[in-house]
């Protein structure tokens, strides 16, 4: 009844039952990992169906990407409770790899949203915009600070960001006082941030950019001559006796990966100043 468990296999037609290359086997043999059960006088060796099994548990170990050296441990001192805590300490690895992998594609749905919605964008067009309140993580002040400890608190702010897992795919943006706008300051920077999603955002302290009236202008070219789109913003609110309040933000709406092959300093934004 059981005679099928002793059917002989040749090293390559055991390999070639799991796909594998021979000389895996072969190499597992060398290492006492897995050996072929039958070795005749002239030395011709063979594995047979009843080790299907235990190799399967080797199979399945690799996957698991356990180094070699501690799957021969774990199985020549295997116990149930060893077993169960193998594969525990398996499973909270697994979970930690799904949620990588379920955080990396939100990063890059979100990624192709932003591109796709931002393919036309009119840089002459000025535009008084209704927002709802959208979601953002803003880092500690950078005005006020020498140049050296903005960069720092913007490092940090992008890091924590990130290894929390709160950065999910949109670029940094930078906030300005309104009111310093409006006078004519364009060069201070009060705080950069992340437009995050709301109902992931457990992980660091977020808050709302405020729903409201927003003057909307839009910028292609170097960082560095960003001012006179600034300007024109600040001439049409004045023309038309309208008041900043709260803050400016200066959103890239070039994707950040695009921008590092384009050119560093090179930028595409959207600069959206709350109205009174």
């Amino acid at each position: 009844m059981y005679d099928f468990l002793q059917k002989k296999f040749t090293t390559g037609q055991f390999a070639a039952l799991y796909g594998i290359n021979k000389r895996t086997l072969m190499y597992y043999d060398s290492i006492d990992l897995f050996k072929p059960s039958i070795v005749e006088k002239n030395g011709y060796r063979y594995y047979t169906y009843g080790q299907t099994a235990f190799f399967d548990v080797i199979q399945l170990l690799r996957k698991l990407r356990l180094p070699l050296e501690e799957i021969k441990k774990h199985l020549t001192h295997c116990t149930p409770q060893k077993t169960r805590t193998l594969l525990d300490n398996q499973s909270q690895m697994l979970e930690q790899e799904i949620a990588e992998l379920i955080w990396l594609q939100k990063i890059v749905q979100n990624k192709l949203r932003s591109m796709e919605t931002n393919l036309e964008m009119d840089c002459s067009k000025i535009e008084i915009i209704e927002l709802n309140a959208q979601a953002i993580i803003v880092s500690e002040p950078t005005s006020d600070v020498s140049l050296e400890q903005s960069m720092k608190v913007i490092l940090k702010f992008m890091h924590d960001c990130y290894h929390t897992r709160t950065y999910n795919g949109y670029p940094l943006g930078y906030m300005m006082d309104a009111e310093k706008v409006q006078q004519g300051n364009f060069s201070q920077l009060t705080n950069c941030f992340y437009h995050i999603d709301e109902k992931n955002s457990e992980a660091m302290n977020w808050t709302y950019k405020p729903a409201g009236r927003y003057l909307v202008g839009y910028y292609r070219g170097p960082w560095t001559e960003v001012d006179p789109t600034f300007q024109q913003l600040t001439d049409y609110a004045n023309n038309h006796n309208l008041t900043f309040i709260g803050h400016a933000y200066l959103e890239s709406i070039l994707d950040d990966t695009m921008a590092v092959v384009e050119d560093p300093y090179y930028c595409e934004a959207k600069i959206s100043i709350l109205l009174k």
